[in-house]
């Protein structure tokens, strides 16, 4: 069951979910239903469809993003994450770091394949040890791409959804 519309930070009125969020933000309505199915989009006097509303491109302007609880792991690492970071030249770009990382995961799923294309096979003991650092590394690069935008003030929407 729907709320009632109101206005969040001046902004138009929106329509948000009776249930909440990390237990004190409104959800929007639309939230759900884009997850599993592409939403109908409205069209304007001129019956071209619009790419986004009103509404979805005022959620987008006030988004914040919201970290999680670190783990454990987290934790853990975050002081050799922190001394790698520091490592890095202030001219690498944390999308580039992101990418590095990306690039292991993808030469861990080639070699893979070639060695076990339909898993009926055990795969070489090196290639399960090189599989094993791809995940390190992707994991270690991934958390260190936002330490440095952080670090070069470089924090984009397009770097936390890289």
């Amino acid at each position: 069951m729907a709320a009632p519309k109101k206005h969040i930070d001046g902004g138009p009125a929106v329509t948000t979910n009776s249930t909440l969020t990390n237990g004190n933000v409104p959800q929007d309505e639309t939230f759900l239903p884009c997850i599993f199915i592409e939403p109908l989009i409205a069209r304007d006097a001129s019956s071209k469809p619009k790419t986004i509303s009103a509404d979805g491109l005022h959620f987008i302007a006030i988004h914040q993003y919201r970290p999680g609880s670190p783990t454990y792991l987290d934790s853990f690492l975050n002081p050799f994450w922190t001394f790698l970071t520091n490592l890095l030249p202030l001219w690498i770009a944390p999308n580039m770091v992101t990418t590095f990382g990306g690039l292991h995961c993808g030469l861990a799923y080639g070699v893979l394949w070639y060695y076990a294309p339909d898993f009926d096979v055990s795969p070489p003991d090196w290639v399960v040890a090189l599989c094993a650092y791809c995940t390190m590394a992707y994991y270690t690069l991934d958390c260190m791409d936002g330490k440095q935008s952080r670090r070069t003030g470089t924090s984009s929407p397009l770097g936390q959804l890289f």
